[in-house]
């Protein structure tokens, strides 16, 4: 959706539409401070709002998504200090799972914190952490211990603010789209925000954000995993991503050496825990649907996948995958990945 403003903005040629994408920091400082109820917060905020003068603007970050009291507070002072006329917040969601795994693929595989948590919730089970993947563990720590994203518990807070600045503050919402469920994201925020563009918006229409390489996952994600107390010299989250996709272009040429993923670490495992995830999560989602009016098919839990009905469930798979699982395939496996991300990232390194 970002990406898709800012190519939208970028093709206009007048003072009609704005786009303007938050620093995460400062939204950071800002909710702490609203928390802490630290006078005059809004400096940055101010800034950004002063500087908006086209018919409509647009401001993003994802973080809003989790924080209503946030956004509340900076459409309350749009509409009473900087004189705009009326606010629409748009949130998109997708499936709780969805978003884990997106979330674990961008910044959980090098969060160390992150990693040393979900390590700790296998050894709780008695289950050898180093026979599943990164994302394995993560899914697996999320369905045993984890509490699930509520968008139906958001909307709610998202609402009751909406109403307290009404009429000049309104709420919209939909699923993201997929290939089950197609659209076009840009046309459809224009739809939902009431910006009126007749313009063909297929040129502007970013269906994926860019991706790190799994070897780039799997190395980071077992060496922060196997770090402990040392320091380590790779970005973690949030940190050197232009860096590590330059390093994931040099890993894509035909000539490394990469070995396959789904020879030690089987899919199924992790579409059974997703499937587990999505069908807990349903009842809610409804209720979210209900709330927004937003189509519950896109919440529907697939039925293609053996059903796990119990967290129980999900411990006795694990046990039985952990049985079958050769330690020395998957020391390979990460040995070899982790040579070619070497490989790749000293070469990046020195060329520069």
């Amino acid at each position: 959706m970002q990406a898709s403003l800012r190519l939208f903005q970028n093709s206009c040629k007048n003072n009609s539409f704005s786009f303007v994408f938050l620093n995460p920091a400062q939204l950071r400082s800002l909710s702490n401070a609203l928390t802490q109820k630290i006078e005059s917060p809004f400096r940055y905020i101010d800034r950004i709002l002063s500087e908006l003068t086209a018919d409509f603007s647009v401001i993003s970050h994802e973080m809003l998504g989790n924080r209503p009291a946030l956004v509340h507070a900076i459409a309350r002072r749009a509409v009473k200090h900087h004189g705009f006329e009326h606010i629409v917040v748009v949130g998109y969601t997708r499936l709780q799972s969805s978003y884990h795994v997106s979330a674990f693929k961008q910044w959980f595989f090098r969060d160390r914190k992150k990693l040393r948590e979900d390590i700790a919730v296998l050894k709780n089970y008695d289950l050898s952490w180093r026979k599943f993947s990164a994302l394995e563990r993560s899914l697996l720590a999320l369905a045993l211990v984890g509490k699930d994203r509520s968008w139906h518990a958001n909307y709610k807070k998202f609402a009751a603010g909406c109403t307290a600045l009404s009429p000049q503050m309104t709420l919209a919402s939909n699923h993201i789209p997929t290939k089950q469920n197609p659209y076009m994201l840009l046309e459809d925020f224009f739809r939902l925000s009431g910006f009126e563009c007749r313009d063909d918006l297929s040129a502007f229409d970013v269906r994926k954000n860019i991706s790190f390489h799994p070897a780039v996952v799997h190395t980071l994600s077992s060496h922060f995993s196997s770090l402990g107390p040392r320091l380590s010299c790779f970005p973690g989250p949030h940190e050197g991503n232009r860096w590590l996709f330059r390093v994931c272009k040099r890993l894509d040429d035909a000539s490394v050496n990469l070995p396959r993923e789904n020879d030690v670490f089987a899919q199924e495992f992790c579409e059974s825990i997703v499937h587990y995830l999505d069908r807990r999560n349903y009842p809610a989602n409804q209720d979210y649907c209900r709330l927004m009016s937003v189509n519950q098919s896109y919440f529907e839990p697939v039925n293609n996948v053996k059903e796990m009905t119990s967290a129980d469930d999900l411990v006795r798979k694990a046990r039985e995958i952990e049985s079958k699982r050769n330690q020395k395939d998957i020391d390979d496996f990460l040995l070899l990945s982790e040579n070619a991300f070497m490989n790749a990232a000293r070469s990046e390194i020195i060329s520069t």
